[in-house]
Parts: structure tokens; sequence; C-alpha cells
């Protein structure tokens, strides 16, 4: 009888050795793509700058993009490359004296602000990334890139510039991707992203502090 038992023992640990054997495990990713959506909130007010007079504005609007690259180390951890740009367009009337005594002309100028975020990170898994809702987290940090440009044209003068500063920028959040398939998933995120560009009414650097929604699709 106790011959008869560990047979049994030992064909049981072989055939459930053989299932485990037939039963895949979920390969690791090496590189994983984002593209999608932003929402940003307020800009804070900004002089721009430009030769021989300034302009007030902002940086923001509500709309951009985000473009991400994820390098896979682990089930739990991977580096991060992270792209974004926001963009502005304002239209507006002038008034140019082109003699004297002024005798104003009446032409349009626009203002185009844009604003690029370059960060690169890490991004951390909170559970297993093969959960059906796989949430995390991420540090990011670098730099951003602002530049405005100024034109007129019209019957009384045409003009065009544009300024450009770069500063240090970061990122700071949390998301969650709900898997659509194998290797398709829904990833939205928020994160606080602070940036050292645009100047106050001293011409002083200031902080344009920022939360950010993105939701877009993840590609396995």
């Amino acid at each position: 009888m106790l011959r008869f038992q560990g047979w049994a023992f030992v064909i049981v640990l072989l055939v459930s050795s053989l299932a485990f054997a037939q039963t895949p495990t979920p390969t690791l990713p090496k590189l994983e793509f984002f593209g999608g959506y932003l929402d940003a909130g307020e800009f804070p007010y900004t002089d721009f700058k430009f030769t021989g007079f300034t302009l007030p504005g902002d940086y923001g609007t509500h709309h951009g993009f985000e473009l991400s690259v994820i390098r896979d180390l682990n089930q739990r951890v991977g580096i991060k490359g992270d792209f974004s740009a926001h963009f502005q367009g304002n239209a507006f009337p002038i008034n140019v004296c082109v003699q004297t005594p002024c005798v104003p002309v009446l032409q349009t100028a626009q203002l185009n602000p844009r604003l690029f975020n370059f960060l690169a990170g890490l991004e951390l898994r909170l559970g297993n990334r093969h959960w059906r809702v796989a949430p995390f987290t991420y540090a990011l940090a670098g730099l951003a890139h602002a530049t405005a440009t100024f034109k007129t044209a019209g019957s009384a003068f045409n003009l065009s510039q544009t300024t450009r500063e770069t500063g240090f920028a970061m990122a700071l959040g949390v998301g969650a991707d709900v898997r659509l398939a194998g290797r398709f998933s829904v990833r939205s995120s928020l994160d606080f992203n602070p940036k050292w560009v645009g100047r106050d009414d001293n011409g002083e650097r200031q902080v344009q502090n920022d939360l950010r929604l993105a939701v877009g699709v993840l590609f396995h």
C-alpha cells in the first residue's frame, strides 16, 4: 500500500510538472510606446520680451499631446523617455503710427507661444503588469523649451520676432493601464509638472506649475 501511494505521488508530480510546462509564461515586452492627448491646467502670466517691446500672455492651452517610450527592466521597473507639447495662437489688433503727427493704421498681429517638455526617469509598477488594470507611478526630470513668435503684416509694416528660453522641468505622477487586448492598453495619468521658464514683471525667471492629465493608447 505504501509503495502504491509512493508511485501515485510521483505520477501526480509528473502530471503537475507537465501542466505547468505547457502553460506559457507571459513574456516581458522590451519596449512600450504611448501616444495620447494631454490636457493642462492654467499657466501663469508671463512677459514675452522681444527686441524693443514686451507682450503679456502665457504658454498655456488646455490642449496638447504626449509621446512616451518605456524600456522595461523587469516586471516592476522601467526607464521612461517622455516628450510633450502645448501650442497656443492669439490674434489681436494693433495701431501703428507711421508718421508725425500720429495717424494710426490698424492691422492684425499674432502671438504664438510654444512649450515643450523633454523628460526621462523611472516608471514603477504598483502591481503585476499583466493585470487587467495595472497602476503605476513615475518620476521624470529634464528640460522645458519655450518659444514665442510675434508676427504682424499689413500696409504699415511687416515684423516677425521669436524669443526662446530653456529651463529645468520635472513630472511626478500616477496612472493606470487598462488592458484591452494582448498588445494594447488604455493609459491614463495625472502628474505635477513644474517648469522653470517664463518671466515675471521684473524680468526674473518664474516657475510654470501645471497639473497634466493624459489619456491615450499604450502599445506593448
